[in-house]
């Protein structure tokens, strides 16, 4: 084994991003390879044999089968469906010690011949009993018809018969005792041959076509059968120019550095890498390569890799005008970080502007996407975003080359008028639902037409990237007046707001017995029951607590169970809020459960550190690694399962429980309903739910009449008849405590609603006539004793002594004013006091908005026909009720 000259020329200093992209690709190649493993610089590369992407033999000792190319801990088929019988909470370490290795089936099957044949000797291989295939048959044809003679008689009466000639298949020693005909052509074949040949003609529905037996050939005579065992781990180069060498070497490394990727087993590689010598391939920016992965059957991983290993070796030999001038942009070209999206992670697929004809308006949707890639993290736009603006220019071209007799080729004669007709042509589309070209060429549930929200979006995406352009001096000054005058189209209406989840869904959907059915569902022990618990309880957002970290729990204090969580709403890190115990313990051994899979996966890792520097790496785990890593394509633990993973599970098991049109976000309006409608201030349920304001608590929960009551009703004041004025005489938590009598001590048991406030007089209450002819404020001795203001009754007593200063500064003499001013003096500390009681409750701001007792309100909804007592505040919801009860 010999290591190439990667570093034999000298590495030139870089000081800037810039520096990079203007060398050459031997200089980008010359830096790149210091960071190389020294395996990966040798030649042949022997692929460590437990490697994460690139290993080839299983993690149980001594085993001789290949590892699965998807699951991420390293073990074989056989191995693998063992250990995933065991179920949920098997350890994966006892269950390596324990394990037996099993023997390679498919390697080095073809290189070692069976026993001859008793009577044959080395003309024929044995197949049954130590005879071949025709003595077999004339054994026991002899013993049917002679019982009595011996089998040494017998063989000592055969002849041998001659050789049969050798299998067709490179490399393979066994006799070629069958035939295959193809075509017109006749091809020997051994019988381990002849079941792989009847295994893929069954696969292309028994086609035996010559195409079909070419690719079987070329695959087999290069297959793990005529490979030795010690070298499945090896890749041989040396045939390919030095140029390609490199951009493999190049592109693998960048493949194992990638967080979403596939296992790539060396053998799969080595066929690759045959091929390209076989078309004399000189770089893989080669057209040809796509043609030779046609040859591959979908979803092979020879096709994968020849797809894959052009882009993760782009940048290696790709300048930046090199994809401007091919209209493709990758934000690796350019020095940028790719855009944050679902798929980021995965291959890094290009931008392809081809679809913008005019050469002119695609260079400018390039350089915007140049902008964007070289923005700071927290600025940069999302993949969603991009897609919305590249296609929206795509629909501009489009446009553009129906209403110019130029197609829009040319960016000085485009004027106001351009606008105004583009603006025609985009209403037409919206007005006869005309289907229109998709930017990207995939299948779609439904053709592309416009409605409000995509024809806003799309418009909007369009105006930012021309006056982005604008603003960078990219366009002449004559296109000023076609930018300046796009058309601006109104936002659509807002989709429905969720509505709370019914009491009775809620309690089935959090059942044990079905949890344990979801956790049932749970093959690779996710944590999909933990996620869903976690949504249902917590109220957050199911990309929230996907996404939730390994360190997001903890004790606040010494009892107070909380969890922190990034609400990506509003871009706020680390968001912490009380945790529902039951969800503290369930996610502590869902932690647990990680820091094992993390120890695992790093062990080499922590074994080269010391005790400080173990603490360290665990705590910078606390902060990046997901609490509920994928099980696919994730071998370095470091992305979160995906939701559609999620949605896909959680969404067959909640309609095998009987339920339909359920989503996740409903549990953030459930919950935050039934904590309005439990007493909880909207200052709690807004951090509960993560939210800063009452606009976006008002999207899940609104007060409804009922609750408003319940809230605003129990919070009562001394009225300004009273011996203390302004006194806070009961507040919810004394309606809601479950020893009510500390309420009922302080005040009458009932009270009855009078004017913009309430009547604690008992006789009054019982349904006799008032002595003070309900002269409740106005009375000729000054507001009664027995008047008390509620919270609901702050906005009218405030406007009305609003009103009367107001009136004051237009009194004819100092003393006039001097009176009615007096006539307030006792209502200042109850307003007051109400004031900073509502404020403290956090329902002060729905007191100001909302004034429950105007007529209005009382004629359509009654609620002061009759009295209630205090007992009535403080009932217990039945089972049967509707709303949740937490």
């Amino acid at each position: 084994m010999t290591t190439t000259g990667a570093h034999s020329a000298v590495a030139p200093r870089l000081t800037t991003v810039d520096d990079y992209l203007g060398l050459s690709a031997e200089e980008r190649y010359s830096i790149a390879s210091q960071h190389f493993p020294q395996w990966l610089l040798s030649e042949p590369i022997q692929f460590p044999p437990q490697h994460p992407t690139f290993g080839w033999a299983c993690m149980v000792e001594s085993c001789q089968g290949v590892p699965s190319p998807t699951a991420a801990n390293g073990l074989c088929y056989s191995h693998g469906r063992k250990f995933a019988q065991l179920g949920r909470g098997a350890d994966i370490e006892e269950f390596l010690r324990s394990a037996s290795p099993v023997s390679a089936r498919s390697f080095e099957r073809a290189l070692n011949r069976h026993a001859n044949c008793l009577v044959c000797a080395e003309n024929r291989e044995a197949q049954q009993n130590g005879y071949c295939t025709a003595h077999m048959k004339r054994l026991s044809t002899a013993r049917a018809r002679i019982d009595w003679m011996s089998e040494e008689h017998w063989r000592q009466a055969q002849t041998a018969f001659p050789p049969i000639p050798p299998c067709s298949i490179h490399g393979c020693v066994h006799d070629g005792a069958l035939h295959i005909n193809v075509e017109s052509e006749r091809h020997r074949i051994c019988r381990h041959h002849r079941q792989s040949w009847r295994y893929q003609t069954k696969s292309r529905g028994g086609q035996c076509s010559r195409p079909t037996w070419e690719h079987w050939y070329s695959k087999t005579c290069q297959g793990p059968s005529v490979s030795r065992l010690d070298q499945q781990g090896r890749l041989h180069l040396a045939k390919l120019p030095t140029v390609l060498q490199q951009e493999i070497r190049y592109g693998l490394h960048r493949h194992a550095k990638t967080p979403r990727r596939s296992h790539r087993r060396p053998v799969n590689i080595q066929r690759v890498v045959d091929d390209l010598a076989a078309a004399s391939v000189q770089s893989l920016t080669d057209d040809t390569i796509s043609d030779i992965a046609e040859k591959y059957p979908s979803g092979s991983m020879e096709r994968r890799i020849l797809l894959d290993l052009p882009t993760a070796a782009r940048s290696l030999v790709i300048t930046a005008d090199m994809s401007k001038e091919a209209g493709w942009f990758d934000p690796v070209i350019v020095g940028g970080a790719p855009f944050a999206g679902a798929d980021v992670s995965n291959r890094r697929k290009p931008w392809d502007l081809t679809g913008v004809s005019q050469r002119w308006l695609r260079d400018l949707v390039w350089e915007h996407l140049r902008d964007e890639s070289l923005k700071p993290k927290g600025k940069r736009a999302v993949k969603g975003t991009i897609y919305r603006r590249v296609a929206a220019m795509f629909l501009v071209s489009y446009a553009l080359r129906q209403i110019r007799s130029d197609h829009g080729n040319d960016p000085p004669a485009l004027s106001e008028k351009d606008a105004l007709r583009l603006k025609e042509l985009w209403d037409l589309w919206f007005r006869e639902q005309t289907v229109l070209p998709a930017y990207m060429d995939r299948p779609s549930r439904q053709p592309m037409v416009f409605n409000e929200r995509s024809r806003h979006t799309y418009m909007s995406s369009c105006r930012i990237v021309l006056r982005n352009a604008r603003e960078r001096r990219r366009t002449p000054a004559s296109l000023d007046m076609f930018i300046l005058n796009l058309p601006e189209y109104p936002r659509a209406p807002s989709s429905p707001r969720p509505r709370p989840l019914t009491y009775g869904d809620f309690k089935l959907l959090i059942d044990q017995d079905n949890i344990e059915l979801l956790e049932g569902a749970d093959r690779d022990d996710v944590g999909f029951a933990d996620i869903w618990l976690t949504q249902a309880f917590q109220g957050g957002r199911i990309s929230e607590t996907i996404q939730l970290r390994l360190g997001c729990v903890g004790l606040v204090g010494n009892a107070q169970p909380y969890i922190w969580r990034d609400i990506s709403k509003v871009n706020v890190i680390d968001y912490g809020m009380p945790c529902y115990l039951p969800i503290y313990e369930r996610l502590l051994t869902r932690q647990h459960k990680t820091r094992s899979k993390l120890r695992r996966r790093y062990a080499a890792e922590l074994a080269n550190l010391d005790e400080r520097g173990r603490a360290a790496l665990e705590a910078r785990w606390d902060r990046t690694m997901p609490l509920f890593p994928a099980a696919i394509q994730n071998p370095d633990l470091v992305l979160e399962t995906s939701q559609c993973g999620f949605r896909d599970t959680w969404t067959a098991w909640f309609e095998s429980l009987g339920l339909k049109g359920i989503t996740t976000h409903q549990t953030r309006a459930t919950l935050a309903t039934s904590l309005l409608n439990n007493g909880a201030p909207a200052a709690l349920v807004r951090q509960l739910l993560g939210h800063f304001s009452s606009e976006s608590l008002a999207h899940y929960a609104t007060y409804n009449n009922e609750s408003m009551t319940r809230h605003l009703q129990q919070v009562w004041a001394a009225g300004p008849g009273m011996n203390k004025p302004g006194t806070i005489l009961l507040r919810p938590e004394l309606v809601n405590a479950e020893n009510t009598a500390a309420g009922a001590a302080r005040i009458d048991l009932s009270v009855v609603p009078v004017e913009h406030g309430l009547c604690r007089y008992g006789p009054v209450v019982g349904g006799t006539n008032c002595p003070f002819e309900k002269n409740c404020t106005n009375g000729p001795l000054g507001p009664c004793e027995h008047f008390i203001l509620a919270g609901a009754d702050l906005a009218y007593w405030e406007r009305k002594r609003d009103a009367a200063y107001h009136f004051a500064e237009g009194a004819p003499t100092q003393a006039a004013r001097n009176y009615i001013l007096s006539q307030w003096d006792p209502w200042e500390p109850v307003l007051t006091a109400l004031r900073e009681a509502l404020d403290e409750l956090g329902l002060l701001e729905e007191a100001e908005n909302l004034d429950l007792r105007t007529p209005l309100h009382d004629y359509f909804d009654p609620l002061f026909a009759t009295g209630w007592r205090l007992t009535q505040l403080h009932t217990t919801t039945p089972a049967d009720n509707e709303e949740l009860n937490l």
